[in-house]
């Protein structure tokens, strides 16, 4: 029983999903109480630690019946999903969202939701969902596997391995250096789970039915001056509007733009803009010259079977509008 124990605990262990936002995954016991929070902890085949409302309460395994997760939107750009295979050889890709301890999992594919017996899981993995980042660099959380001889191994768990006692079962484990570890879940003493320093989000915007999202927050347009000098079309954003812009600590020197690829999409451009002098005042603006130099061509560009478009720009510090030609509204930010 203690191997089926440890088998089920595991499958928790791995899950980094819900950590990106703040974490609401509900614990059940068997004696009908619930617990939000997240497990910090556990020893394999015996006890979890569960954070909830800030305290840590220990949980014998034999006591808990199930825990739902928090699932990820599915329109993030980063992060971790879950690969389930199964002795019967099939491959399921999405986010784990249930499991029944000891009997069941729920994985949330393209496809709905797929229910799964404990005892037909061969192997889970973890793939990334950016394959411009590393694990380390996609997972909110990393987990620190101690052994029964002391041993401690810092990363990110990318694996599990389900096998029977000819096959013993096994996890690995990839350090923030990309070097990867097997450990034998029989010689697992702990496994505990710490915030991510090395943590990144990428800084995307998402373009869906005419509204513009950053980070998935829906940002409001502003609406651009014109004033017109000859042939000359300058566009150019009053002063209250610099007020309440966007601001993007871009740490990775990128900036993502994901929209629906429909025939209006090509027509968005990223353009670098800069203070004109307008009369007697200086204004963020851009004319005709400007557009033609100033414009930022994607660094790459990618699409999904559901013809959702990824543009990846570099970019450095200064102000930025994103923008549909032929349209006097633009999205403004700072990226810093």
């Amino acid at each position: 029983m203690k191997q089926l124990f440890l088998f089920t605990l595991l499958l928790v262990a791995i899950g980094e999903n819900s950590f990106a936002t703040n974490t609401k995954d509900k614990l059940y016991t068997l004696d009908n109480k619930m617990y939000t929070g997240y497990i910090s902890t556990q020893i394999p085949g015996e006890q979890i630690i569960f954070i909830s409302d800030g305290q840590a309460i220990p949980f014998s395994i034999s006591d808990l019946l199930m825990i739902r997760y928090e699932a990820n939107n599915p329109e993030l750009l980063t992060g971790l999903n879950d690969v389930i295979r199964t002795r019967s050889g099939n491959i399921y890709q999405g986010q784990i969202v249930e499991q029944v301890f000891g009997k069941t999992i729920k994985i949330e594919t393209s496809d709905g939701l797929r229910n799964i017996d404990i005892s037909d899981i061969l192997e889970q993995q973890k793939v990334r969902m950016s394959k411009d980042y590393s694990y380390m660099e996609q997972a909110p959380y990393k987990n620190i596997v101690k052994t029964q001889t002391g041993d401690e191994y810092v990363g990110v768990i990318i694996s599990q391995y389900y096998g029977r006692d000819e096959a013993p079962s096994y996890l690995e484990i990839r350090s923030e250096d990309g070097i990867s570890k097997r450990i034998y879940i029989r010689d697992i003493e702990q496994i505990r789970r710490i915030p991510n320093e090395t943590y990144r989000e990428v800084e995307a915007f998402s373009v869906k039915d005419g509204k513009v999202y950053f980070n998935q927050v829906e940002i409001e347009p502003v609406c651009l001056a014109i004033k017109k000098k000859g042939k000359r079309i300058i566009s150019y954003l009053e002063n209250k509007d610099i007020a309440n812009h966007t601001v993007i600590d871009s740490r990775t020197g990128q900036l993502s733009i994901q929209m629906k690829e429909d025939s209006d999409y090509s027509r968005y451009k990223l353009i670098k803009i800069k203070l004109m002098k307008i009369g007697k005042k200086e204004y963020y603006a851009y004319d005709n010259d400007l557009v033609s130099r100033n414009n930022i061509e994607p660094y790459t560009s990618t699409r999904d079977k559901k013809k959702i478009l990824t543009k990846v720009y570099n970019v450095r510090k200064g102000m930025y509008l994103f923008y549909r030609q032929g349209s006097n509204s633009a999205f403004f930010m700072e990226i810093k």
